[in-house]
């Protein structure tokens, strides 16, 4: 209707008039004035009501409705305005579309992580919705992070120290992550930093099965994989320049942490040789990629505290139960785990003992005759470095040890890194032999928790023919 904007100013004089009229009635007029108004008021209505159904103008409806806390809605529209345009978001009080509020404690229990934009506050879909899925991933992303850290909600330099006992200033976001170091990367992956690797070493994936899983897990890992480039040993700086990382990521004890410094680009060193030490290299990663991914750390550090206090637990109920005597072997077969490396503190969390737990340092290369004397009830081989059973099983010499005698060889299991390294994948390791050591008293299984945990921490559905040959015995 072309004479809308003259009706409606019409409207508003009238509006206008009879405001004018309450200000100079008399008191003793008021009970007719305020009738007057009402029926005043009843004009305006039916011809706004009128001119609003019969208008052409339209009538913007929200993308989706948020309800959250006053404080927190200046960063939300600017995190809405940047993603959508210029465009402002419409908060409500009652059944949004979004949820936004702080985060509830962490659970142990298999936990559920929300997209986390801010320290403690998350982000719930109420709808199905497109808008609000692509808004979340944004939120979450380093250009989220960019918008939050412009309206000062997130700090743009990071002071932290690393492992090696180094403070450093980490300007934020980190977009592009060079890792030389793979427990470093299979932390990476679990905390949903991925998408920001450009380069990486990786546990597990020489070997066409690890390689064709990694794969099938971030479909760029044919251009990412760097082990031949980047390692403890090996680090090609002119290959790194022209990756142009603003982060590297490398072992404390590596070998090129000197020459590395002429990039003039941080270098954050991690050592996750231990339980303790590969829970901490969790939470500083997450740390360095933002509110999210530390959330995300903090939910596998919760989770790997869960899984071990619930195979104690579930042991300790059954006195009786004795703990097995287990040989962990190397990549050969007479070479063993210390007692300080991270293969023993899976056994022992597993509720076994580690025969060779005396020995010190790395690996240590042992002869036949200790075996014999250590005498233990099952021995365990890595899954790289090509061991096989069969070197232990089929070797006549070995005959006369009766787990061997008795097939109780058995092949740590991977679907990329292996479960008996520093990797948050190991928190499997210790399930398997669990399951392996007590079957009629831990209730945890390989093949649950193997499913929860591809899924929660790698985003990775893997399929139950992936959980089968994982997990069955060989």
């Amino acid at each position: 209707m072309k004479n809308n904007p003259l009706r409606i100013a019409t409207v508003i004089i009238l509006i206008s008039l009879f405001l004018i009229g309450c200000t100079s009635t008399p008191q003793g007029d008021q009970t007719q004035l305020i009738e007057t108004d009402n029926d005043a008021i009843s004009v305006v209505e039916e011809v706004l009501e009128e001119d609003v159904s019969n208008s052409d103008i339209d009538i913007e409806i929200p993308r989706f409705t948020i309800k959250a806390d006053v404080n927190l809605q200046g960063e939300l529209s600017a995190l809405y305005s940047a993603y959508f345009d210029g465009e402002l978001p419409v908060f409500i009080m009652d059944d949004p579309d979004l949820l936004v509020t702080a985060a509830p404690e962490i659970a142990a229990e298999r936990p559920v992580v929300y997209p986390t934009f801010l320290p403690d506050t998350i982000l719930i879909p109420q709808i199905d919705n497109e808008d609000i899925d692509n808004f979340i991933q944004f939120a979450i992303s380093p250009d989220g992070q960019q918008v939050l850290i412009e309206i000062g909600a997130l700090p743009e330099i990071l002071v932290i120290t690393d492992q090696a006992g180094r403070q450093l200033e980490i300007h934020q976001p980190i977009r592009q992550v060079l890792s030389a170091y793979g427990p470093a990367t299979a932390v990476i992956y679990s905390v949903n930093g991925w998408d920001r690797l450009v380069a990486a070493s990786y546990l597990g994936a020489r070997d066409p099965q690890g390689a064709e899983a990694m794969e099938r897990i971030d479909p760029r890992f044919p251009e990412l994989v760097g082990d031949d480039l980047f390692s403890q040993q090996e680090f090609d700086l002119e290959e790194a320049a022209a990756l142009e990382p603003n982060l590297i990521i490398g072992a404390s004890r590596s070998s090129w942490i000197e020459s590395v410094e002429q990039l003039g680009v941080p270098v954050f060193l991690v050592e996750a040789e231990t339980a303790q030490q590969l829970r901490e290299t969790a939470l500083l990663i997450g740390e360095l990629f933002g509110p999210h991914s530390y959330a995300q750390a903090q939910a596998w550090v919760n989770y790997f505290d869960w899984v071990i206090d619930t195979i104690q637990k579930q042991w300790s109920e059954n006195p009786m139960e004795p703990k097995p005597q287990v040989l962990f072997s190397g990549t050969e077969p007479l070479r063993v785990a210390s007692g300080d490396m991270y293969q023993t503190e899976i056994i022992e969390s597993a509720g076994g003992i580690s025969v060779s737990a005396e020995l010190s340092g790395y690996w240590n290369d042992v002869n036949l005759e200790q075996v014999v004397i250590w005498d233990p009830e099952l021995i365990i081989i890595p899954p790289y470095g090509g061991a096989k059973v069969e070197t232990i099983t089929e070797s006549q010499e070995w005959q006369i040890i009766d787990s061997v005698a008795f097939g109780q060889v058995f092949r740590m299991p991977k679907l990329v890194a292996p479960w008996d390294t520093p990797a948050p994948d190991s928190v499997l390791g210790i399930v398997w032999l669990a399951e392996l050591l007590h079957p009629e008293i831990v209730e945890l299984t390989c093949a649950s928790e193997t499913n929860f945990f591809y899924n929660t921490f790698y985003n990775y559905a893997i399929s139950g023919d992936e959980i089968g040959a994982i997990c069955t015995l060989n």
